[in-house]
């Protein structure tokens, strides 16, 4: 799972190292943490106007459904990638639907039970590319009219080392390999040619990851400051505060 993220660059930095402008420069702003459950953007490069950015609802709304898109029953925050050709919600946008979402970090839970006790403790952990540079997550997207788009965050298993920070779910998103960005949103790949994709995009370089407050869990707590990115003592002495790893 991946329901909270990041995206701290300046709106210059992103034109310039995506090499792409934003349809709505005015509505963006740089966020330190957002989550999924509030009313939120993100921004992304959709694969039916793959030359600019747009701002996108998280919470990808199918068309089947009938309603007002805040009457959407399921929390469609993210995808598993295992299961997107078998889901009517989801099956259309794999197939035509798909987009690149900006990103330079994004938060996940680690669970600590101290030794010799039944207590669960969470600890959420920051995940970035090495000097947070600028990434992508592999997206599915599905327009409610012309000017809105509606989103969703790909996950797949998570390997070795995603799975010791994410040791409940054991899950991570799919952050994309610089070189597989464009082919992700090439309305040409077939259904077979997308499933090799996601088995080979996942970016191979290093990413850092380090423990911070348990603010971001709690409400009423503005955490989109700075100060939420800032390391803080690990809880479990197995994942001892900052750290660095290749996770292929």
């Amino acid at each position: 799972m991946c329901n909270a993220t990041s995206l701290t660059k300046l709106e210059e930095q992103i034109v310039k190292t995506s090499k792409r402008k934003f349809v709505y420069p005015e509505v963006y702003e740089p966020y330190y943490h957002i989550n999924a459950f509030g009313d939120k953007l993100l921004h992304i490069i959709p694969q039916d106007d793959p030359k600019r950015i747009w701002p996108a609802d998280w919470k990808l709304i199918p068309d089947f459904h009938q309603g007002a898109p805040s009457e959407f029953p399921y929390h469609t925050y993210n995808a598993r990638s295992e299961d997107i050709w078998t889901s009517n919600t989801y099956k259309k946008s794999a197939e035509s639907g798909r987009c690149l979402i900006l990103a330079d970090g994004f938060f996940e839970p680690h669970t600590y039970v101290k030794p010799g006790t039944k207590t669960e403790k969470k600890q959420p952990y920051y995940i970035t590319l090495p000097e947070q540079k600028l990434f992508y997550f592999a997206g599915l997207f599905n327009k409610i009219d012309e000017e809105l788009y509606t989103v969703t965050i790909l996950t797949m298993e998570a390997n070795d080392i995603m799975a010791q920070i994410h040791n409940a779910k054991k899950r991570m998103p799919l952050i994309l390999e610089e070189q597989f960005t464009e082919n992700w949103i090439d309305p040409s790949l077939n259904e077979k040619q997308i499933k090799e994709l996601i088995n080979v995009s996942f970016t191979n370089e290093a990413l850092k990851y380090h423990p911070v407050s348990n603010a971001i869990y709690k409400r009423g707590i503005d955490t989109n400051t700075p100060e939420i990115l800032k390391a803080v003592p690990a809880i479990d002495p197995e994942l001892n505060g900052s750290n660095q790893s290749t996770l292929f």
